[in-house]
């Protein structure tokens, strides 16, 4: 049996001032933030998706009601912002000016009356997690299964966010098992058992994730390695979600008042 090795190393980010910290969307909550490749940043909030352009033109808005609430946001393919209404069962994918593309998709028309998290795999894939049955679910742009791995661990598994690098790897976070791994085929890879982990950020070989109201860098061993573990050292207030982009750090506190430091 593989023995892994968890090595605490203190990783400072220097904050530079109070003035370096960024309130966005000055008198606008919200509950979701995101950003693309190009650095445009996403805030969702109720049923309207909100895009700050990196460029700093004018912001751009998507909102459709009838949907509900918007639950998740993923804009990893820039051309494919894929964004989620848990309540109805409905995915809109939306282009890089937040126009749709084709139809809205229902899951309930597929028989998917239970899924609870989901993500672009690449362009032509969607990635689906199934709470009721713990299926992990990869379709085609039309819903259509291409292959489902049922998850089997001791209790019960509940991920409140599941991330996807495209063509590499996925992630389920669980606040009591921890997070799991899967290729991107949807094959289990690997559990890292660090319950209470509150949020993440899924990148290529690592994961920041959020315990405690402190940041880490847990990165992704390879089969010559072992896994370690370092503390990302910022002052942060109360936090609920967070996203690196480059030099940039964003996040929403308490109060869902999104903000960016930049470090």
């Amino acid at each position: 049996m593989k023995r892994f090795i968890i090595i605490i190393i203190t990783f400072t980010v220097a904050l530079c001032c109070a003035n370096a910290q960024e309130r966005l969307f000055s008198d606008t909550p919200c509950e979701y933030i995101t950003t693309d490749i190009q650095g445009n940043v996403f805030l969702a909030r109720g049923s309207n998706l909100d895009m700050l352009p990196a460029d700093g033109t004018k912001p751009l808005n998507y909102s459709e009601p009838t949907y509900g609430n918007i639950a998740q946001v993923d804009a990893g393919i820039a051309s494919k912002i894929l964004v989620f209404y848990r309540e109805s069962g409905t995915i809109t994918l939306l282009n890089s000016e937040l126009y749709p593309i084709g139809n809205p998709l229902n899951l309930f028309n597929k028989s998917l009356m239970t899924v609870s998290l989901a993500a672009m795999g690449n362009p032509n894939k969607i990635v689906l997690y199934d709470e009721a049955n713990q299926n992990l679910i990869l379709t085609d742009l039309n819903l259509n299964i291409l292959s489902q791995t049922h998850i089997t661990l001791p209790g019960e598994f509940h991920p409140t966010d599941m991330q996807v690098t495209p063509e590499h790897r996925i992630a389920l976070l669980d606040t009591i098992h921890g997070i799991c791994l899967f290729d991107f085929f949807g094959t289990f890879e690997k559990k890292i058992p660090i319950p209470g982990v509150k949020a993440m950020q899924l990148m290529k070989d690592q994961i920041i994730y959020l315990k405690d109201n402190k940041l880490y860098q847990y990165i992704i061993p390879t089969a010559s390695s072992s896994m370690s573990i370092e503390e990302i050292d910022i002052q942060l207030p109360i936090i609920k979600r967070f996203h690196f982009f480059h030099n940039l750090f964003y996040y929403i506190d308490d109060r869902n008042i999104p903000y960016k430091i930049d470090l």
